[in-house]
């Protein structure tokens, strides 16, 4: 295998975890897509104004290899996208009725809202497993009942999206800054592993890790506070770390 084939491999393993994410949120695979050339059309932006080099669609149709048209069409609408995706849809439907009153829906009536949305290329009796697994919806006698959790559990997914947003955003670019070459004395970015842990102790690794990265985090919060000027918030770009734990999931 080359080293092009490699890459290619290393990439699709490196997706997987982003891809199960985006489909647990509902983004089925053609919107995913959509959203990949976005993102190349912004990276490229970027990479442009890095080089200080002007930013054209015919530029950016160079290094993404997206149809210029399609570029052109992407930066003339950037403003007005669709921001929802088809889950998410149904889940303001079920919002609405909820707030109207509605709290209970029969089987035909709920088949009905999703087919509205999904066309029938997927079958309502899917979407409907999806929403009781996510504890949305439950069975009741010869429908479904809307959940009083509802809104509470789509805050607390909406702000731990925004957490993974902006930890991997970080995350990525120290990557990046390392590999290219910038800033790589200044940034820091070290996996501790180790695969020597017996199922047995790992609850307890796992307890003892969490107690020191508290303790770490009190640290680190003391050193900001040692530092910080007198200003409010927001006044300089951000400066810190990011950290968690993880444990891998061996099942292919």
């Amino acid at each position: 295998m080359n080293h092009s084939q490699t890459h290619l491999v290393q990439l699709q393993k490196a997706l997987i975890p982003v891809t199960k994410m985006v489909i647990k949120f509902g983004l089925q695979c053609h919107e995913f897509k959509d959203n990949i050339e976005i993102a190349y059309i912004q990276a490229a932006k970027e990479l442009l104004r890095e080089e200080n080099r002007s930013i054209s669609n015919q530029a950016i149709a160079i290094k993404t290899g997206i149809d210029r048209r399609k570029v052109a069409e992407y930066n003339q609408t950037s403003g007005n996208r669709k921001g929802f995706n088809k889950m998410d849809l149904v889940v303001l439907a079920l919002q609405k009725c909820k707030a109207g009153g509605q709290k209970s829906l029969s089987s035909a009536r709920l088949s009905q809202i999703i087919d509205g949305i999904y066309g029938q290329h997927i079958r309502a009796k899917a979407i409907i497993t999806e929403l009781i697994h996510a504890e949305m919806i439950t069975p009741d006698n010869s429908g479904y009942r809307i959940t009083d959790a509802l809104h509470q559990k789509l805050s607390v997914q909406a702000e731990l999206a925004d957490e993974v947003d902006v930890t991997t955003q970080r995350l990525f670019e120290t990557f990046y800054k390392k590999m290219f070459g910038e800033d790589g004395d200044l940034l820091i970015q070290k996996t501790l592993q180790s695969s020597q842990i017996p199922p047995r102790k790992q609850i307890q690794v796992q307890h003892e890790l969490k107690q020191q990265l508290t303790a770490f985090q009190h640290t680190i919060e003391n050193i900001f506070k040692n530092h910080a000027a007198n200003v409010p918030e927001n006044t300089y770009p951000k400066i810190g770390l990011s950290q968690f734990q993880f444990t891998e999931n061996t099942k292919s």
